[in-house]
């Protein structure tokens, strides 16, 4: 029995960390992007799996929607070991916790959980918060993650690290301050959220057609209209970025506002490859059914 390794990943980040966790584990680990997985499929993988775990990147110290769908659809484990992790820029307080109500009536146990700190990827324009592509810049950053993911699978495996911290709380996020910060952005967080929801749109000056955007949206988001040469909008983006990210001409507007070239190409990824694993991610063919 191999364990298994659910994760969402808007733009890579949290798909790198689960395949750094993924290779300190023992047996050969199944890591599946929950866009390329159903939920009965989900089930009976979680089934047969010793472990699972779960990760995503924390949208103001909350799950990302589909994360959300994803486990509210799963059927009942009781009993099963669990781990959580989730990726972060700055801090999330408790966005490891944050899943404890959505896995909590499934009946896993959630042992272990972890916080990873990676690159800034919101590189919007609009919200001028500072982010680099800059691989000399990346590498100590990923380097860190890659310790913290070694020492976390240690610590799955049973063989903890000689790291203090992680042996007094292996469950990141759960004490009453983390939960205290968690909360102190995660309230304003949801109360704004369905209002950022359809700031997405497609400057049709920039725009080559390639269809990019609406290959890799993970809502349905975005679709192009061939006989208006339009690309019309559902109000269902949950600000993953894919599309702003990856667009190659930069085509793509948050808050009616284009990237701006002086600041460099948008966050693309922790490192190459990570469009092509996105797009496998995303494939329609093997895209799951929300509720």
């Amino acid at each position: 029995m191999n364990p298994v390794v659910f994760y969402f990943s808007g733009t890579g980040n949290t798909r790198y960390v689960a395949r750094s966790i993924a290779a300190g584990l023992v047996g050969t680990p199944d890591v599946r992007s929950i866009e390329s997985v159903t939920a009965e499929e989900a089930d009976a993988l979680i089934d047969a799996a010793p472990i699972v775990g779960f990760g995503y990147p924390i949208y103001g110290s909350d799950l990302p929607q589909p994360m959300k769908d994803f486990l509210s659809a799963l059927g009942p484990h009781p009993g099963k070991t669990a781990f959580v992790f989730c990726t972060q820029w700055m801090f999330s307080g408790d966005g490891a916790r944050a899943a404890t109500r959505y896995l909590h009536r499934t009946g896993l146990r959630i042992r272990f959980a972890e916080h990873f700190r990676m690159p800034d990827d919101v590189s919007v324009t609009a919200l001028r918060l500072p982010y680099t592509n800059d691989p000399a810049r990346l590498r100590p950053v990923l380097a860190r993650a890659d310790r913290r993911a070694a020492g976390f699978a240690a610590h799955l495996r049973g063989t903890p690290d000689s790291s203090l911290l992680r042996l007094l709380h292996p469950r990141r996020g759960f004490n009453p301050f983390s939960r205290f910060l968690g909360g102190f952005q995660r309230v304003p967080f949801r109360a704004t959220y369905e209002r950022w929801r359809d700031d997405i749109a497609v400057d049709l000056g920039r725009c080559t057609r390639c269809g990019l955007c609406v290959r890799l949206c993970p809502s349905g988001n975005l679709a192009y209209d061939a006989a208006a040469d339009a690309f019309p909008t559902h109000g269902t983006c949950f600000l993953c970025l894919r599309c702003y990210d990856f667009c190659p001409a930069s085509a793509v507007t948050y808050m009616k506002r284009p990237h701006d070239p002086r600041r460099g190409e948008p966050y693309r990824g922790p490192v190459p490859g990570t469009l092509s694993g996105l797009l496998d991610d995303a494939a329609p063919g093997k895209r799951r059914q929300t509720p």
